[in-house]
């Protein structure tokens, strides 16, 4: 599906970044913002270090992963490092993940993650907190 979209100067689009553990389970996340006009650039979980964020300004990161992976908790508190240290603040953060238990999420909860789902995950509460991650980054 092409999707149309005026050309205004005053309109920003918003840049999202998709951090994942498997290009195929992007899906669900890669549908919710096509369907909501927004492009967003992808990146392997195992690829990304918070200093990538000096040189690119995103307004939101999503992470997508299959599974359990303690990666993503290492990030986060990379994260939150990260904008300590930088005194810059980092852009608001959804997790999407699949059948996770004990320490993993209650780790996940204990940083700054803004909204948290596990799938499957309906899309309409997907693309609700998608925008309303992009609002409190604008007012930040």
């Amino acid at each position: 599906m092409c999707i149309w979209i005026p050309l205004r100067k005053d309109i920003v689009m918003p840049n999202v970044l998709l951090i994942h553990n498997d290009t195929n389970t992007t899906l669900t996340v890669q549908h919710v913002l096509s369907a909501q006009g927004i492009p967003c650039v992808c990146l392997d979980l195992e690829e990304f270090h918070p200093e990538f964020l000096s040189s690119e300004v995103f307004d939101l990161i999503i992470f997508e992963l299959f599974g359990e992976n303690r990666s993503c908790i290492v990030i986060l508190q990379q994260l939150e490092r990260w904008s300590a240290t930088s005194g810059m603040e980092h852009p608001p953060v959804i997790v999407v993940t699949e059948e996770i238990s004990g320490n993993i999420e209650q780790d996940i909860r204990m940083t700054k993650v803004n909204f948290y789902f596990v799938k499957p995950v309906a899309e309409a509460e997907l693309a609700s907190a998608i925008e309303q991650s992009l609002l409190l980054h604008k007012s930040i």
